[in-house]
């Protein structure tokens, strides 16, 4: 049943506002109204730059930035500004460094006391103070990144939004550490992750081993997680997705380049690795040793190799492991799939190490033309 639509108008604004169905469109109107009421500024991140939400133009200094939506943008729509924010776990970043009241400029210092000051002075009882106002506050200042809620300091606009995010990751997943903006997408990520069975995300299947769980991916092209934008083609992986349009539709070869020291990368998860080993808050680091992990589940399964604790055990031979991914790579043994193909006889192998040691055996020109 869809919910009926009214007209918010005070005199000042006149906006269309949709009742709401969920707590995700009552935070969302929230937001919608003080953006229409505020001098909170939306904007985008991308790479070191503001992105403005409404014409993409991109911006080094918060000030250009804000003059720019004062002189280009008095007319907006509200929507607009939530067009990138596509998953329902998104929060639209604003910068309220100079917050007031368009209608009678009274400043405010935070987003919720502009809500209430919006819903008592000004009469919009539409704003619901039951309800979070789904915007992330910022302060930005020109050669100046800081915190709005803990003022601590940073390099880079990136490393702040990083930050910033994780003062609301609020619900951690008990199992293995990692943190969610919301309970949803914790509850989705332990189906996925920790629910004992093995989980097709694309079309909600369940298994009962993982090795079932990769045929059926590995068979069910509709299943492919990452879609080519342009003709709809799908792909395993992201790099061989980016390898497609690289090869098939000429687009230039994407790179990931660290923000805070310029080292790149060719694909996202080695990126992602050292961003947050080297120079994020949430490194998690081994009490045996220097090393730091990007997760407390690599962290934790890292510590069984200085106690010797095996806790993963084989469900065919009984063979323990130390590391869950090296459990993965066993399980190949016992499969009838064979995966690895050898390029230059056809031989077919279960396991990656095993067409290595067959390449070097019998045909070590190739190893040595193109070693490993």
């Amino acid at each position: 049943m869809r919910s009926k639509e009214y007209l918010v108008n005070n005199g000042f604004f006149s906006f269309l506002a949709t009742e709401p169905v969920s707590s995700i469109e009552k935070a969302k109107r929230n937001a919608e109204i003080v953006l229409q009421y505020s001098t909170a500024y939306p904007f985008r991140v991308r790479g070191k730059e503001m992105l403005c939400v409404y014409c993409q133009e991109e911006f080094t200094d918060p000030n250009d930035y804000r003059n720019h939506i004062d002189e280009c943008h008095k007319s907006f729509t509200v929507n607009a500004a939530f067009a990138h924010c596509v998953k329902a776990k998104e929060y639209l970043k604003v910068d309220i460094t100079n917050l007031r009241c368009r209608v009678c400029s009274t400043p405010c210092d935070t987003l919720e006391n502009m809500a209430a000051h919006i819903r008592d002075v000004h009469g919009v009882s539409q704003i619901n103070m039951d309800c979070e106002i789904r915007m992330h506050p910022y302060r930005l200042f020109s050669e100046k990144w800081v915190c709005a809620l803990c003022d601590k300091n940073f390099a880079t606009l990136t490393q702040l939004c990083r930050h910033t995010t994780s003062h609301y990751q609020k619900f951690g997943c008990d199992v293995c550490g990692r943190k969610y903006l919301t309970s949803e997408a914790l509850k989705y990520h332990t189906r996925c992750s920790h629910s004992g069975t093995h989980m097709c995300r694309k079309c909600w299947t369940d298994f009962p081993t993982l090795e079932l769980k990769r045929e059926h991916v590995r068979i069910s092209v509709a299943c492919w997680p990452f879609c080519c934008t342009i003709c709809g083609e799908r792909f395993v992986s992201g790099e061989r997705r980016q390898s497609h349009l690289v090869e098939v539709h000429g687009q230039e070869k994407k790179v990931y380049e660290c923000p805070d020291c310029d080292q790149i990368y060719k694909s996202r998860r080695p990126f992602y690795n050292h961003y947050t080993l080297v120079h994020s808050d949430n490194s998690y680091k081994c009490t045996y040793c220097v090393l730091k992990f990007s997760t407390k589940k690599q962290m934790e399964e890292h510590r069984f190799s200085h106690t010797g604790k095996k806790p993963f055990h084989c469900n065919v031979c009984s063979k323990t492991f130390s590391r869950r991914k090296n459990l993965q790579q066993h399980i190949w043994i016992h499969s009838e799939t064979k995966r690895f193909i050898c390029a230059v006889c056809d031989k077919q192998f279960a396991q990656n190490v095993s067409l290595k040691c067959h390449l070097r055996s019998y045909h070590p020109e190739i190893v040595s033309s193109d070693p490993f």
